[in-house]
């Protein structure tokens, strides 16, 4: 029996917090961000990606933005990584921490301890992706989930948070969608797969939608409807093309300046954040692949096909004291030992491989967020 432990608070802020001083603030990416014209649509250019053909797009990068703070939590959620998730076409495990941090994780991640782990796993110092200096913990977090795709090898990368637990087997088929790729997609480099996404209404972070569009300077209600009822992309975990990522960030580029744009998320409108209203990772990559008319060429959902088993991104969450009762609890454990046997079940009759049910009866969940070892 496994018990965990509720975090309070919202939002969680991974990074220790920094005052915050607009005119101190100073973002910059390290590496350079090349982006060309797309000769259809001059105002969203593409980044210039060098291809590696090492790894075909049907495999996936798990990225992790963790601190000392949440170090606590990573061994859970790694092991629930280690028991249900299909590790054949996984190419990497990336946590993203702090430089100042890397040594505590270092001896139990690094060196002959890579070797417990059944797929590729690096602690990445996260200066070599960005400099920063007074900068609002939350908004560098979010920045980190973009810009990380330059460094990424796989079309796809799922964000976790470190409180993100499995809780059933995973398998990259349920996550990655072959498709059948057109002569003039090819052309436009159209990936041979699709990722899943999560639905939510426009209305669950209503104030987050406008100022993503005054960011990426869009015309409300074109790209995107302004209907409440709209369905959106949702939030961790999930899945992020590298592409689509690295073309929100040459909008932005394009429209701030290859010094400025990245500032310009750190310092926007930040007397309306305690009102909720800011810019979101998530936001602004769905806005920038409706914009293009490419999001359904990089995404599916799972109400679209039948071809696989549903799938949900999301489980049970905790956010609130009021959250964490019995039922809550009994719902967890229930789900916990389930998913256990299903994985057993897979070792023993199917020597590992997939048993993806379609009965309907399961419904497999792929992370718990917000759930805490008690340690």
């Amino acid at each position: 029996m496994i018990t965990f432990l509720a975090f309070i608070g919202q939002p969680k802020f991974i990074f220790q917090p920094h005052l915050h001083i607009p005119w101190l603030t100073n973002v910059r990416h390290v590496r350079p961000l090349e982006c060309i014209s797309d000769a259809d649509q001059p105002g969203w250019p593409r980044a210039v990606q060098l291809a590696d053909k090492s790894l075909l797009d049907d495999h996936l990068t798990i990225v992790i933005v963790t601190a000392r703070p949440d170090f606590k939590r990573i061994p859970l959620s790694l092991a629930s990584l280690v028991c249900h998730l299909d590790y054949r076409k996984l190419s990497e495990v990336i946590l993203l921490v702090p430089r100042r941090h890397v040594s505590y994780l270092e001896p139990f991640l690094a060196g002959q301890a890579v070797n417990h782990w059944p797929w590729p796993i690096s602690i990445m110092p996260d200066d070599i992706v960005l400099k920063h200096s007074h900068t609002h913990s939350y908004r560098l977090q979010m920045m980190f989930k973009l810009v990380i795709a330059q460094i990424i090898k796989t079309e796809f990368y799922m964000i976790l948070d470190s409180d993100c637990i499995a809780l059933w087997p995973i398998h990259v088929e349920q996550l990655l969608l072959k498709q059948q790729v057109s002569t003039s997609k090819m052309k436009h480099n159209t990936p041979s797969y699709r990722a899943l996404y999560q639905l939510e209404e426009r209305s669950d972070h209503a104030e987050w939608w406008p100022e993503s569009e005054q960011v990426l300077q869009i015309e409300p209600n074109t790209c995107i409807t302004n209907n409440p009822s709209a369905k959106t992309i949702g939030v961790t975990p999930a899945i992020l093309s590298k592409s689509i990522a690295l073309r929100a960030l040459c909008r932005l580029q394009t429209l701030y300046g290859d010094r400025s744009f990245l500032n310009v998320l750190a310092n926007w409108a930040l007397w309306r954040t305690p009102f909720g209203r800011m810019w979101t990772e998530y936001t602004l990559y769905y806005l920038t692949a409706l914009c293009t008319g490419i999001f359904n060429s990089y995404h599916f959902h799972r109400a679209n096909t039948s071809s696989i088993p549903a799938l949900n991104l999301y489980g049970l969450s905790v956010w609130w004291p009021t959250d964490w009762n019995s039922f809550s609890r009994d719902q967890l454990l229930k789900s916990a030992n389930a998913g256990l046997r299903w994985r057993q079940k897979e070792i023993d009759n199917n020597n590992g491989a997939p048993i993806i049910d379609s009965s309907g009866y399961h419904l497999p969940q792929i992370a718990i967020p917000k759930l805490y070892p008690l340690l």
